[in-house]
């Protein structure tokens, strides 16, 4: 099903799953029948699960603390490398440029736009 929320990097509508084993088996059809390399990923947006290319692949979690200037609270990588994977992929896909910082509350590294 697809969902009414989340969006790829090229804006079409991603495909939803209900649980982890609906979306790894999906994963792994596609995988066979397409030759593609898929990953299933837990969304914080709708709490459901989507599937995403391996190399768009950053594992991050909802910092507790951090939001940025919109209110929405931050993303939190858990090392600085995985932060830079996604500022590049960010960067390559949208063109913004994207800063890496160290959470100040200990939460892992953050991106922003802002150069302090």
């Amino acid at each position: 099903m697809k969902s009414k929320t989340c969006f790829s990097h090229l804006g079409q509508l991603l495909t939803q799953y209900y649980n982890e084993k609906e979306a790894q088996n999906a994963a792994n059809y596609i995988n066979k029948t397409h030759n593609n390399d898929l990953l299933p990923y837990h969304c914080a947006k709708c709490n459901l699960w989507h599937l995403s290319p391996k190399n768009r692949r950053t594992s991050s979690q909802t910092c507790n603390r951090c939001t940025g200037r919109d209110g929405v609270k931050k993303e939190s990588y858990s090392s600085k490398r995985e932060a830079h994977l996604r500022a590049n992929i960010i960067y390559d896909e949208q063109g913004i440029s994207l800063r890496v910082y160290k959470c100040k509350y200990g939460f892992g590294w953050h991106l922003t736009k802002s150069q302090f």
